[in-house]
C-alpha cells in the first residue's frame, strides 16, 4: 500500500471503528414506524432536493395546509382548514387557481376560474337556501345565469345583463310556481 493510500484508508477505518463503538449512525437506511410524529412543518423533496409536498401551520392565519408542487415548483393541489371549513384547490401549471370545492356559508360549493392570475370565478354549482344553484358568471365574473329551485321547492331559470347591478334585475325570469309556469320579461 503507498503513502497516499494509506493517508485515505486509516482515517476511514477509524471512522468507521469510533462510529461502531460509539453507536453514531452515519447512514441510517433502515424503514421506522413511528406511532406519532408532533411538527409545525412537514416538507417532501424529491431526489434534486425540491420542495414536492409541504404539510404545514400557519400561525397568523391559525389553519393547516397541505400543498403539492410540480417539478417547476408551483403549487397544482392545495388543501385548506379555515374556521368556516375546508377547501381543495387545484391549479394549472402556472399556478393559477382552475378549481375549488370548498364550505360556503355551511353548504358545499364547487367553483371553477378561469385559470388566470384574476381567479375570475366562471362557474358554481353550491348548494342554496332552497336547494342546489347553478351560476353561470361571464369573463368579468358577472352573473348571466342562474339556475336553482325556489321557495315553493320548485325549479327557475333566471338570464343576467352580466353587470353588476344587472344582476338585481333580471332580463328573463322562468319560475314555476304552484300556479303553474309564468315568464318574467325585463321592461
Amino acid at each position: 500500500m503507498s503513502k497516499y493510500e494509506r493517508l485515505i484508508i486509516y482515517p476511514l477505518l477509524f471512522l468507521a471503528l469510533f462510529s461502531a463503538l460509539t453507536g453514531v449512525n452515519i447512514v441510517n437506511a433502515t424503514q421506522q414506524v413511528l406511532e406519532r410524529i408532533v411538527a409545525r412543518e412537514i416538507v417532501v423533496v424529491n431526489d434534486e432536493g425540491q420542495e414536492v409536498a409541504v404539510l404545514k401551520y400557519d400561525e397568523q392565519k391559525q389553519n393547516a395546509s397541505f400543498e403539492m408542487f410540480n417539478n417547476d415548483g408551483r403549487r397544482v393541489v392545495s388543501l385548506l382548514s379555515y374556521a368556516d371549513g375546508g377547501a381543495v384547490g387545484i391549479f394549472n401549471q402556472e399556478g393559477h387557481l382552475t378549481a375549488a370545492i370548498q364550505n360556503e356559508a355551511n353548504a358545499g360549493a364547487f367553483l371553477l376560474y378561469n385559470g388566470t392570475k384574476d381567479m375570475t370565478k366562471l362557474v358554481a354549482l353550491r348548494s342554496g337556501l332552497y336547494g342546489g344553484v347553478l351560476e353561470i358568471n361571464n369573463a368579468q365574473g358577472l352573473p348571466t345565469g342562474i339556475m336553482g329551485n325556489n321557495a315553493a321547492n320548485n325549479g327557475y331559470l333566471g338570464l343576467f345583463k352580466g353587470e353588476l347591478l344587472g344582476f338585481l334585475h333580471p332580463q328573463i325570469m322562468l319560475n314555476v310556481t304552484q300556479e303553474g309556469p309564468t315568464i318574467d320579461l325585463a321592461k
